[in-house]
């Protein structure tokens, strides 16, 4: 069995190396502090595996040379209403894209309570619940909907033609963390079954079809096949009907065409700000939040179960632990953030973190 090894790094070196590759392959500064933020939340929030941390760099640096991502691209308001809008990424960094249209979801929750700001032509936006905290941080329910390319069939079919179509839900609360909700409508994704790929491992038999339409536990078989959804047919309708949303409603790519043309990937989002002051007092709604988080946690546990974890809870003890520890960057990834900086001449300052390095 293959072993993945790491480098352990600080997350502040992280941040510069990635900011300072995406300067160097022509990202505005807005852009590669925002891009750079929200791979950083990937790594100190998510599975490695998972390929939401600073393995996407490469990609979009690829994107930037052949006109996939446009730096600098206008954010345009199409349609502007009171409480919602309708905005055109021009191609343009997701993750930037993403994070105005939350503002501007935000900005229009606080004038008329709720605000919803849809999406064409976009990119990849990374982890949704980075854009629902967004919100959670203003004292708002965030929402974050993206369309996908195709990795699931509709229910009783083999044929992607449908994608994982990720949600982000967030909420605050005084738990010094919000609850945050963020999932694919698959039950696992192709990073985690390219993982086990690497290190030789058999995958669980409900992640991954074959070509064929049988569940596979062999990582290279399920790679040329559709990936399982969530909850059966309740998960491919809740992906084709966040499909309506994301991509035929906002006018961007749907079904099988997102990510299908490598330099206009036409991705889709919808972003939600919910004012909560609206409903109810701010202390009255903490109150309410903690009595049901309190309910939740006095669940009597199942065979083998240590407690009950509220949904963002996992990720921000891997978080509070990776700012206090350090991130362990594969070292695939590391070589290939070192491959980038080399082509563009500029210094790659996390060779002093390995070991093999030294002296370099």
């Amino acid at each position: 069995m293959a072993q993945i090894e790491s480098i352990r790094i600080p997350p502040d070196a992280l941040r510069e190396q990635a900011e300072a590759i995406l300067l160097a392959y022509g990202a505005t500064p807005e852009e590669a502090r925002i891009q750079a933020d929200a791979r950083l939340q990937g790594e100190l929030r998510g599975h490695p595996g998972q390929g939401q941390g600073l393995r996407g760099i490469a990609r979009y640096c690829w994107m930037l040379e052949h006109g996939g991502i446009v730096p600098g691209a206008p954010f345009e308001v199409l349609v502007d209403t009171p409480a919602m809008a309708l905005v055109d990424g021009h191609k343009g960094f997701g993750q930037v894209i993403a994070v105005r249209a939350m503002d501007l979801a935000i900005e229009k929750a606080r004038a008329a309570g709720v605000g919803l700001v849809a999406v064409r032509h976009s990119n990849h936006l990374g982890i949704t619940a980075y854009h629902a905290m967004r919100a959670a941080e203003q004292r708002m329910i965030g929402l974050c909907l993206t369309n996908a390319g195709p990795e699931m069939a509709p229910w009783g079919g083999i044929t992607p033609t449908i994608g994982t179509n990720p949600w982000g839900i967030a909420a605050p609360t005084d738990l010094g963390f919000p609850l945050a909700l963020d999932m694919a409508l698959s039950v696992s994704g192709k990073g985690m079954v390219r993982w086990h790929q690497r290190e030789g491992m058999r995958i669980p038999t409900d992640w991954a079809y074959d070509k064929d339409g049988n569940l596979t536990d062999d990582p290279d078989v399920a790679m040329e096949g559709p990936l399982v959804p969530i909850g059966a047919f309740k998960g491919t309708g809740l992906s084709i009907m966040t499909d309506v949303l994301c991509g035929v409603l906002t006018g961007a790519a749907f079904g099988l065409t997102p990510y299908s043309d490598p330099t206009n990937h036409d991705v889709g989002h919808m972003l939600i700000a919910i004012d909560i002051e609206r409903f109810m007092p701010w202390e009255t709604y903490l109150e309410r939040m903690h009595q049901f988080c309190d309910e939740l946690k006095a669940s009597a546990l199942g065979p083998g179960v240590r407690e009950i974890l509220l949904p963002g809870e996992l990720e921000h003890r891997r978080m509070t632990e990776r700012l206090r520890q350090g991130i362990d960057l594969d070292n695939e990834v590391f070589d290939s953030l070192r491959e980038l900086a080399t082509r563009r001449g500029i210094p790659f300052t996390l060779n002093r973190y390995r070991s093999d390095l030294a002296g370099q």
